[in-house]
């Protein structure tokens, strides 16, 4: 009987540990021995789930370290947004996880395709194939979007050592494989108890594996957007397989309860959310404060009328103005500015996602500790001329991002403000994310319907489908769909009507209204100096689009669009966030802030006056590198590997789908 194939070699493959979902011995035998009777499908299936949910020591180096500071969700870290690196970060836990969940969805699509004994399995297992190689599909573009090339079952020979194909030929694969997949789904066909429990995400429900392919299909496809003049066939393709996938948005996860998500646990098991270290805080970062200030035009006063209104500013101030504390060499209209405050106007999803220093009536509160409130107000902003001098802050109610990219490594006047440079002060005076993410109150989500809806509004403005192929949505309709899906999500419907007509521009200059594509221009704000107490105003210019990488205004569809689904992925959809942002370049993203050279990083073209000529794809990280355990296990294949990335193994190799591949 055929054995089991080795995918990944020389990755520390862990024991299968191919327990039943009802607690059955393990299987000890040797994986790459282990015969493929004597497990079941679903079993090897549910440790590809479980193991690429990533225990906190794992989704702490990938989610926080990694595709959440791509994708400027946070930025506390100073990792990968300034293109740093660790190799025991990827050798010791990514990269094993990675591989072990596509060697073992592998495992399910072989036994699969095998003549159970069991009647039950008999009838299931035809539907077990397709599930298995959907599941990997997901698996193989989550590494392909992560580090490039990849290897594909289908260059398995049997030996031990697997070849890398190009990112281009990964694609063609993954989308085969969807597109065939969901054709041999028989949706008749019900799992009985024991194999419905192996499927964590949707109890192995023929129906709604289906909308999750074809969803994911168009969220692929769509990755392909940058292909139109540079690969003519491989772009047909993308928007063929698109068009296919979006033919019945029934079958695509389109609703509320269509749903991919999965329940998080709060301890260190593999179900353990990401983001629920205690010792992490998970800050707002000023690339989000940014977008979602005053976007929507939803007062706080309506969403919290129990925050004294002492502490909510005009919609038209900026905060204190600190220049000497913050470094203001980078494209961030509001640097320099602390806002002592709540802006009048925040996006609604703000406070559910963040919990605000010292919000006692939270809904998501989060307990920062006796010994941690002990020094609020304590830190603040020290003179240069006397140290013994400190502004004191007080943080309570304020909304303030924490700068992307600066560290006094390589800004040394920031060891004067003390208020990002320490856990406690962070605490005290930075939203952090709320108790439903870092308590693991909520569900994990891996495809929300909000994002078909934003993809099928992104189809219709690149003329991908009309449509009438879309069940008739126009290009507006879905959006506001998408954005009226992510509203219940939050829970925050009851201001949806509102929020989809303002005109309201957020601190980068777009308005949320579909068809309010005005461009913003400048403005007169206001502002406080905080070194003196004077009160001033400014004029306040927002970005220019045409210095973006996106290189067009920040009010046009596409702009609102991204925006928009920026915000509804967040805090779990942070690799999607990074890929749209390397494929379109937008939302808005600033260049990063220091003093001088980032040595010992990947961002090598970057230097201290880089953002007076506008944003550059050298900028902003474009991947993870590989393991050095891949050179060491395989050094030909890594070698390999490399030629078809077209570079070295750094951060900033783009990819082949990204917007960078294009301007490069």
């Amino acid at each position: 009987m055929k054995a089991i194939d080795k995918l990944f070699l020389g990755l520390s493959l862990f024991s299968l540990g191919l327990t039943s979902c009802s607690d059955f011995d393990e299987v000890n035998t040797d994986p790459s021995k282990t015969q493929l009777g004597s497990v079941k499908s679903y079993f090897a299936l549910n440790q590809s789930f479980s193991k690429i949910q990533m225990d906190p020591s794992t989704g702490e180096r990938v989610y926080v370290y990694n595709w959440g500071e791509g994708a400027r969700f946070l930025t506390e870290k100073k990792h990968l947004s300034i293109g740093n690196y660790d190799d025991d970060y990827i050798s010791s836990f990514y990269y094993p996880a990675i591989a072990f969940s596509i060697n073992n969805a592998t495992l399910a699509v072989q036994i699969a395709e095998t003549h159970p004994d069991e009647v039950v399995d008999q009838k299931f297992y035809p539907n077990m194939k397709q599930f298995a190689r959907i599941w990997r599909a997901y698996l193989l573009a989550q590494f392909a979007d992560s580090f490039g090339p990849c290897a594909l079952p289908q260059d398995l020979t049997g030996g031990l050592n697997p070849v890398y194909s190009s990112e281009k030929d990964t694609y063609n694969y993954i989308l085969d494989e969807l597109a065939d997949a969901v054709k041999a789904i028989d949706v008749s066909v019900e799992p009985t108890e024991d194999q419905a429990k192996c499927d964590p995400y949707f109890g192995y429900d023929a129906t709604k594996w289906v909308k999750y392919a074809n969803s994911l299909r168009m969220r692929l496809s769509m990755r392909l957007s940058n292909l139109k003049d540079r690969d003519p066939e491989m772009y047909a393709k993308a928007v063929a397989q698109f068009k296919d996938a979006a033919a019945d948005l029934s079958k695509t996860i389109s609703e509320d309860a269509d749903i991919m998500e999965i329940v998080q646990n709060n301890g260190w098991d593999d179900y353990s959310g990401p983001y629920t270290r205690s010792y992490n805080q998970h800050c707002l970062s000023g690339t989000l404060a940014n977008l979602m200030t005053n976007l929507g035009g939803i007062s706080i006063q309506e969403q919290r009328p129990d925050i004294a209104a002492s502490y909510i500013k005009d919609a038209d101030y900026l905060g204190k103005r600190f220049e000497k504390h913050f470094v203001l060499n980078t494209d961030n209209p509001t640097k320099g500015y602390w806002m002592d405050g709540l802006p009048e106007n925040l996006d609604p999803r703000a406070l559910k996602l963040y919990y605000l220093p010292y919000d006692s009536n939270a809904d998501n509160t989060i307990d920062i500790g006796s010994e941690v409130k002990k020094y609020k107000g304590t830190f603040g902003l020290i003179s240069f001329e006397d140290e013994t001098d400190t502004i004191k802050i007080d943080g309570t109610y304020s909304w303030n991002g924490i700068p992307a990219g600066t560290t006094t490594s390589f800004s040394p006047s920031m060891s004067k403000n003390e208020l990002p440079n320490s856990s406690s002060a962070r605490l005290n005076n930075y939203p952090i994310l709320g108790s439903q993410a870092r308590d693991a109150k909520e569900k994990m989500v891996y495809f929300g319907p909000w994002e078909t809806y934003f993809l099928v509004a992104e189809a219709l403005e690149r003329q991908w489908v009309t449509p009438g192929e879309v069940g008739g949505f126009t290009a507006e309709k879905a959006y506001n769909k998408a954005v009226e899906l992510s509203f219940i999500h939050f829970g925050v419907s009851q201001y949806y009507s509102t929020y989809i007509t303002s005109t309201d521009y957020n601190r980068v200059g777009t308005s949320v209204a579909y068809n309010h594509t005005t461009p913003a221009s400048t403005v007169t704000m206001k502002y406080v100096d905080g070194y003196t107490d004077q009160e001033g105003t400014v004029q306040y210019q927002y970005p220019d689009g045409t210095r973006t990488l996106y290189g067009n205004q920040l009010n046009d569809h596409l702009s609102k669009i991204f925006t928009q689904k920026y915000i509804a992925q967040l805090p779990y959809l942070v690799q999607e966030c990074w890929s749209d942002y390397r494929r379109v370049g937008l939302p808005f993203f600033d260049i990063i802030a220091n003093e001088k050279m980032m040595t010992g990083t990947d961002m090598t073209e970057w230097d201290p006056e880089s953002w007076k000529s506008g944003q550059k794809w050298q900028y902003y990280p474009q991947r993870m590198r590989y393991p050095t355990t891949l050179d060491n296990a395989n050094p030909t294949e890594y070698k390999h590997a490399l030629e078809l990335l077209g570079g070295a193994n750094t951060t900033m190799v783009p990819l082949w789908w990204s917007l960078a591949y294009s301007q490069k």
